[in-house]
């Protein structure tokens, strides 16, 4: 089935501005056909546009498009829908055939403006109450060496001093173990967990082991409402607010479906 998809997507390009006319069995091919395959092909391979002034690339999709006929002619000529082969394949691709009708059916009111204007809203409002913190952290490997190093800081050490002495993370060793601002989202859930935890100024007293090693961390500093600051204005996100937002509706109609007819799993 999918060596059929192949060929049915690399004939989609034919279209009418080709010079050359496609014939199977002695009868052209309707234009319709073509430019069908033509909007399936763009679709799902936008890159290969660049190739269309390419006259042997062109003949080759036509090509294609009048295999596709030939096998719909030889099939019928067989009755091979008729079949119970075809019935049993057909019931295979049916829910995919399916899927695809009921999402176009899904997407088929658009996401307007006002939609968008309202999503980005909602996305400054959490922005401006999103936390941000800027943290150091001392990495290890083993939980002796973890140990000893907050025996050394609880003795008065400097965090700083000893994270480029031990710290095995390259990126912030020779910056004292900074790491910089952040909401905490770019770490192992372990590390934002222990950063949440923390009052300013003070370090996790217990070594926070991850997938890494061990981590001593030190809460620099914490602000909120930073994150509004770095946001686009709306029109130069609008398309992907949008975007986003079918991509909501859809899951949501599939989500309504798994419900509807009590999908699970027991």
């Amino acid at each position: 089935m999918k060596k059929l998809n192949l060929v049915i997507l690399a004939a989609a390009f034919a279209t009418s501005s080709f010079a050359e006319t496609l014939y199977v069995n002695g009868k052209p091919v309707d234009q319709k056909v073509i430019d069908q395959a033509m909007a399936q092909f763009k679709k799902s391979s936008p890159m290969a546009a660049g190739q269309m002034n390419n006259p042997q690339f062109k003949t080759q999709l036509l090509q294609s498009v009048g295999m596709q006929q030939a096998i719909l002619a030889e099939g019928n000529s067989q009755g091979l829908d008729k079949s119970p082969a075809y019935q049993e394949k057909l019931q295979e691709v049916k829910p995919m055939i399916y899927a695809q009708i009921l999402q176009e059916k899904a997407n088929n009111t658009a996401v307007s403006d006002a939609d968008a204007k309202a999503k980005y809203e909602e996305m400054k409002k959490q922005a401006s109450s999103q936390k941000q913190y800027d943290v150091s952290h001392i990495l290890v490997k083993d939980k002796k060496t973890a140990d000893d190093i907050e025996a050394q800081l609880k003795k008065g050490a400097n965090f700083a001093d000893l994270a480029r002495k031990y710290s095995t993370d390259p990126g912030s060793k020779t910056k004292g173990g900074e790491l910089g601002w952040s909401d905490g989202s770019n770490y192992v859930p372990e590390f934002t967990a222990a950063i949440k935890t923390l009052q300013k100024g003070k370090y996790t007293t217990t070594p926070v082991k991850s997938q890494f090693g061990f981590h001593i961390i030190k809460l620099n500093d914490v602000k909120t409402g930073a994150a509004n600051n770095n946001m686009p204005a709306f029109d130069k996100v609008k398309d992907q607010i949008k975007q986003q937002l079918q991509s909501e509706k859809t899951r949501a109609f599939f989500d309504g479906l798994k419900a509807k007819y009590k999908v699970e799993v027991k």
